[in-house]
Parts: structure tokens; C-alpha cells; sequence
């Protein structure tokens, strides 16, 4: 199998295990051709991030969105990039224009859980360039 095994820190041999009818490869092809977010695409977001910004909006505490500092949220990602990120990851909520804000970040903080983040940071730290 090619480079696909691991891309950003996934691993698509798993994908394709569970998956059971798609190669690893072709998982990783289809992910990145159709259904990655065009930030993904174009490498201008990765998945550390999302846990990133979800543990610093939860620990700044806003009870809204215009209260979050989102041009100081990431000092690697400008606000507007945060911000368009924000918007595509609570579009994948069920129902998310019928939760408060609070809310929304509960329940990406529930799948973004923070205390995963040194563990990203080590696992994308060992990672070949992709």
C-alpha cells in the first residue's frame, strides 16, 4: 500500500477494516477528493486544530459567539480562519440551529476532548510529511 496508510494522522487501514468493502488507499482518496472541507483540501486546517480551538473557546468561557476572541483563539490561525471553521464544524451538529452556542461547544468539546492533545501533538510529531 502507498503513502495513504497514515494521512494527517489518520489511520485509513482502520477505515478500511471497518468499512470492509474499500481499500485504504481509496478511502483516503475519497475523503480528500469529496468529502474533506476545502480547508482540509487545501491544507490551510488539520485535526489537531479543531481539538485546539475547542479547548480555547471552553476555557475562555463564552456564553456567545460574538464573545469569543476569534482573532487571538489560535496564534498560528487568523480569526476569519477560525471562525469559517467554527461555522463548518457545527453544521455536522444534529440540529445545531436549535442549540444555544453553549451548547454547541459542549458537544464538540465531547468529541474534541482536550486532554487528547499531547497525544495528537506526539502522533503528528512522528508522522512523515504527507
Amino acid at each position: 500500500m502507498g503513502r495513504a496508510r497514515i494521512r494527517d494522522n489518520i489511520s485509513w487501514q482502520a477505515i478500511s477494516v471497518k468499512l470492509s468493502t474499500r481499500a485504504a488507499d481509496n478511502c483516503c482518496m475519497k475523503w480528500y477528493a469529496t468529502l474533506a472541507t476545502p480547508m482540509v483540501k487545501e491544507g490551510r486546517w488539520n485535526d489537531l486544530d479543531d481539538y485546539k480551538m475547542i479547548d480555547a473557546i471552553k476555557k475562555a468561557d463564552p456564553s456567545c459567539f460574538e464573545e469569543v476572541d476569534w482573532d487571538n483563539l489560535l496564534e498560528h490561525r487568523p480569526g476569519e480562519i477560525c471562525r469559517k471553521r467554527w461555522h463548518e464544524m457545527i453544521k455536522h451538529l444534529d440540529r445545531f440551529w436549535a442549540m444555544s452556542f453553549v451548547d454547541q461547544i459542549d458537544v464538540l468539546s465531547q468529541r474534541y476532548c482536550p486532554d487528547m492533545i499531547p497525544y495528537r501533538e506526539k502522533d503528528r510529531s512522528n508522522l512523515p510529511d504527507s
